[in-house]
């Protein structure tokens, strides 16, 4: 069997099953602690809006036009399950300092760790066809499956956020947008305020 061979044998006898079985797990635990999660997620937000605000008093922050929720490929890699939040003004990834704050998202991602636990269990019996940068490959594709889960636990924990007297005490653009997604790459909008 040559590499590429023994790739596809691993991929269509494990992987694809494998992925499911773990997404499947995160999404019960999302659903059966929805509301939990929720409260860390506004929790995180909490602190960002405090830090801003901290900011916006010393005059080091102009008004803010988004806050990222940012998921780093080279965490996962780590095992570090932590977005990484940022606060910037109406120049996005230009504003040059951004305020910066970490939100743990380790009930969606153990999961990924626990998948490329059995990938590299399995792979063994490839006798050495099957390596472990093809194993971090594939946990790396699994990546925003998991990462869904987070941008869908956001997307509920927002109303609750966005009544904090926190998030109303700070100064921001109008149409102020609250994003989840990978850093500076495809991010989703979980509330967007209104344009005044």
């Amino acid at each position: 069997m040559t590499r590429q061979e023994a790739l596809k044998h691993f991929w269509e006898t494990y992987v694809k099953d494998k992925q499911k079985e773990y997404i499947e797990k995160a999404e019960d635990e999302y659903h059966s602690r929805k509301d939990e999660l929720a409260k860390d997620f506004i929790e995180s937000f909490r602190r960002i809006c405090l830090d801003i605000k901290e900011m916006q008093s010393a005059g080091k922050k102009a008004k803010i036009g988004y806050i990222n929720y940012s998921m780093r490929r080279t965490y996962l890699l780590d095992r570090k399950h932590e977005h990484v939040v940022e606060a910037f003004d109406k120049d996005w990834y230009f504003d040059t300092y951004p305020c910066r704050g970490t939100y743990d998202s380790g009930w969606a991602f153990k999961y990924l760790d626990k998948l490329e636990d059995e990938l590299e269990q399995l792979g063994k019996k490839y006798m050495g066809k099957i390596i472990k940068p093809d194993i971090e490959r594939i946990k790396l594709e699994a990546a925003g499956a998991f990462n869904r889960l987070v941008v869908d636990m956001a997307s509920y924990a927002m109303p609750e956020a966005i009544r904090l007297k926190e998030y109303r005490d700070m100064v921001c653009e109008p149409g102020l947008e609250v994003r989840v997604g990978e850093h500076k790459g495809i991010s989703e909008v979980v509330y967007s305020q209104e344009s005044v």
